[in-house]
């Protein structure tokens, strides 16, 4: 029997209120033979039965009350730190059920293509997001975020999804610091700067299996996290040490 290509890996998955969709994202992950002690649920402060449904689940639960979606991948990976644990690869995916895990395999195997591969990224430009899945301002939102990267840096990138894989060692080689919504702009801009081997691959992305998005659930939320990108942006391109 082979092993599974994710077997020496970790699953970071940020939540915050989602005990509609945890339970079967949850079902999904311990269908593809992902043990519960590979899957690390990043409570951010829920007021729902999401760290318990973690619990019973038998599955890691990391606890950050500072909101914000970078804050609870920060506390995840300072978990692993503390612990001396080293997985050879963190895979980063949403706790709402949109990203399709039957695209795991897909992500894994442009390591194993290309051995010299750092960061894999989901792209769901390239492949296909179901009608309504994404709001108009999330979706103009990805493409100027990625167009200004190309302006700015030379690099074309379709998205700045969820659904992504990094080795362990290039995740703590970027050192990752913002604690909002710019934790994936703040990834792919400092893996340029790092002139890591990037791919996207294509991955389908479905609605939501239940709950309500902390960012297209509402136009306030939507607008403020496009801000913060923007802010988050021009912050790493023109105020930052381009050495990092």
């Amino acid at each position: 029997m082979s092993t599974a290509p994710w077997a020496n890996s970790r699953f970071l998955i940020p939540a915050l209120n989602e005990e509609e969709s945890l339970p079967k994202v949850l079902d999904s992950l311990f269908g593809f033979g992902i043990l519960p002690r590979q899957i690390l649920i990043l409570d951010n402060g829920s007021k729902d039965l999401t760290p318990q449904i973690a619990i019973d689940a038998g599955v890691v639960l990391v606890q950050e009350p500072k909101r914000g979606y970078g804050a609870a991948c920060l506390a995840g990976i300072h978990y692993l730190q503390e612990r001396k644990i080293s997985p050879e690869f963190i895979v980063f995916m949403d706790a709402d059920g949109s990203d399709d895990l039957n695209n795991l395999k897909d992500l894994f195997s442009a390591f194993s293509k290309d051995p010299n591969t750092n960061f894999v990224i989901g792209s769901r430009t390239l492949g296909n997001a179901e009608p309504g899945s994404l709001s108009f301002l999330q979706i103009f939102g990805n493409w100027l975020s990625c167009f200004l990267i190309r302006i700015f840096y030379g690099v074309k990138f379709t998205d700045l999804g969820p659904f992504r894989v990094l080795r362990w060692q290039s995740l703590l080689d970027l050192d990752l610091q913002d604690p909002t919504w710019g934790w994936n702009l703040e990834m792919q801009i400092k893996a340029i700067r790092n002139k890591f081997k990037i791919q996207e691959i294509p991955v389908h992305y479905g609605k939501r299996k239940g709950g309500k998005s902390k960012i297209s659930g509402n136009l306030i939320g939507s607008f403020k996290a496009g801000v913060k990108i923007l802010y988050i942006f021009f912050k790493l391109t023109f105020f930052s040490n381009r050495s990092r």
